[in-house]
């Protein structure tokens, strides 16, 4: 199998314009959109909710302290791996996380978004497989924030280090037609944008989008364009705590292929590859879920109170290209400050 090297066209810089001018659009709407409610700042932003997809790139606009544990059940899909086998390589993937963020102040945060463990289970040519996962880590900054629009708007830089296990498309792992493994890393610059209306109806509703690049310090990896769009609708259930229904959208689009493998099918948010034929493709997923607000403003930490949510969604590909993306269901439970 050939390794071929192929850049992103004028048709990718065309689709990444059109996938910025809808973020865009919703930084305006939330920039403009009049909010008329009270109260104080800081408790109108805690009412909003983490996304629950994408987990390693989706990251919250606000700056709190928070541990996330997180489960994600990954089913590969048969059409990935076509190129080795007729019949695709099929299986799935399990994934065991911690997620770890530490506000300094009430817009810097330090993060640590992406380790864990990894079991691969494919059905055809790959064996079995377990290792550890690439540490992804860095800080965001809180830029914009106006209760009266009710929106917030944060920049950030994370960095995943080459850590893992190969067994498991993780680390340094070897390049096609090399006995060297190579790879540098990759590098991820984001915005991410919230906003958020009290009182409609029964509750309340937020929206939050997030744009980032992957952009690798080799060009072994391949370069990805992410876009994320969350929504919810939040009824307050009293004692009972909080129920946040909510649809979320994530579209990654390979802008570069890397120089790792043969192939023209890439790992969408957790694997990257390095395939050198996969540039100017695009995989796009629905997520349908919830999170339950278990509880909240207890004890005090440093004048903070204690709480803690669970999420979960169910996940699959909207595009008729599906790459690695079967469909997914990921868990999590966070415990906060506010």
């Amino acid at each position: 199998m050939q390794s071929v090297h192929t850049s992103g066209s004028t048709g990718s810089r065309r689709w990444i314009a059109r996938v910025l001018g809808v973020s865009l659009a919703l930084g305006v709407v939330s920039a403009t959109s009049a909010l008329g409610a009270e109260g104080d700042e800081h408790e109108f932003f805690a009412g909003f909710v983490s996304p629950v997809s994408n987990p390693t790139q989706f990251e919250d606009p606000r700056s709190r302290t928070e541990v996330r544990t997180l489960y994600v059940y990954h089913s590969i899909s048969d059409e990935f791996g076509k190129e080795l086998d007729p019949a695709g390589i099929g299986g799935d993937a399990h994934i065991v996380a911690v997620q770890i963020r530490v506000a300094i102040t009430d817009r810097l945060s330090l993060i640590a978004t992406k380790d864990g463990y990894v079991w691969l289970r494919p059905e055809r040519i790959l064996e079995n497989e377990g290792g550890w996962a690439n540490l992804g880590f860095g800080a965001k900054y809180t830029f914009f924030r106006d209760l009266e629009l009710g929106a917030l708007a944060t920049g950030g830089l994370r960095y995943e280090a080459p850590s893992g296990n190969t067994a498991v498309f993780q680390g340094q792992h070897p390049v096609f037609g090399e006995s060297k493994s190579r790879g540098e890393g990759v590098l991820n610059p984001f915005v991410s944008i919230g906003w958020g209306m009290e009182d409609l109806g029964p509750g309340d509703i937020h929206a939050l989008t997030y744009v980032g690049w992957r952009v690798p310090i080799s060009g072994y990896d391949s370069t990805f364009f992410d876009w994320s769009m969350h929504l919810d609708y939040g009824f307050d259930l009293g004692a009972f705590g909080a129920f946040f229904p909510l649809f979320e959208l994530n579209v990654v689009h390979t802008m570069d292929g890397g120089r790792r493998q043969g192939l023209s099918q890439e790992g969408f948010d957790f694997f990257n590859f390095g395939s050198a034929n996969a540039a100017d493709h695009t995989v796009a997923t629905a997520a349908y879920g919830f999170r339950y607000r278990i509880f909240e403003g207890i004890g005090d930490v440093m004048g903070q109170s204690f709480g803690a949510d669970l999420g979960a969604a169910y996940e699959h590909p909207v595009t008729d290209r599906e790459d690695l993306f079967g469909w997914r269901v990921t868990t999590d439970i966070t415990f906060f400050l506010n």
